[in-house]
């Protein structure tokens, strides 16, 4: 944080726990103790602007000194049994809910041609997403299980091989991610091998 946004963020922290000081009882880091050291910051941010290395230090230290007074108070806040985040919100410091975000989806990637190569083998061009470790195909005979084919590094030079010449295959990707992480198999694209 910047000189002027932890001058203003101390700020609004001594002033919410001020006006909601029936919630915040007992902290490490009495409010007027951290108003002094916010006070103090304030006054060395000020001095130190074009004045040399001993103001600098001096802003330095003082700014220290504040966010170790933060940072023992929102330690505590956090720790008190029952506290909501709402409540917690009341003290002025910012609240991470954890777990209330959903995994970040990963784009599919899209077949875009099947192709015969030879017997029993089909080509495949993909557009693949960004970010992607490799790409894993599938392919479906009929109304059959679908059966994995095979891993490549890349969109270059797809060719699924040892497929059921004269029959119609289903092929699907997905993309692999690492650390566990899959697209959604593609939509099916069908062609009929030689």
């Amino acid at each position: 944080m910047k000189g002027e946004d932890l001058d203003d963020f101390a700020t609004k922290v001594c002033g919410c726990l001020t006006l909601n000081a029936s919630l915040f009882t007992g902290l490490p880091a009495s409010v007027a103790n951290l108003g002094i050291a916010q006070g103090n910051y304030h006054t060395a941010l000020s001095n130190s602007k074009n004045a040399g290395t001993i103001a600098t230090a001096d802003k330095k230290a003082k700014r220290l000194i504040l966010l170790g007074l933060l940072r023992q108070d929102a330690l505590f806040i956090q720790g008190i049994v029952g506290m909501t985040a709402d409540n917690a919100r009341l003290s002025g410091y910012d609240v991470i809910v954890g777990g209330s975000h959903g995994p970040v989806p990963v784009s599919t990637p899209i077949i875009l041609k099947v192709f015969n190569v030879a017997p029993g083998k089909l080509g495949v061009n993909v557009k693949a997403p960004k970010g992607y470790k490799s790409l894993e195909f599938r392919t479906t005979v009929g109304t059959a299980a679908p059966v994995r084919a095979e891993t490549f590094p890349s969109t270059r030079d797809i060719v699924l091989e040892d497929l059921e010449s004269l029959k119609l295959h289903a092929v699907q990707c997905r993309a692999v991610f690492g650390n566990k992480r899959y697209s959604e198999w593609s939509d099916p694209v069908s062609h009929t091998t030689t």
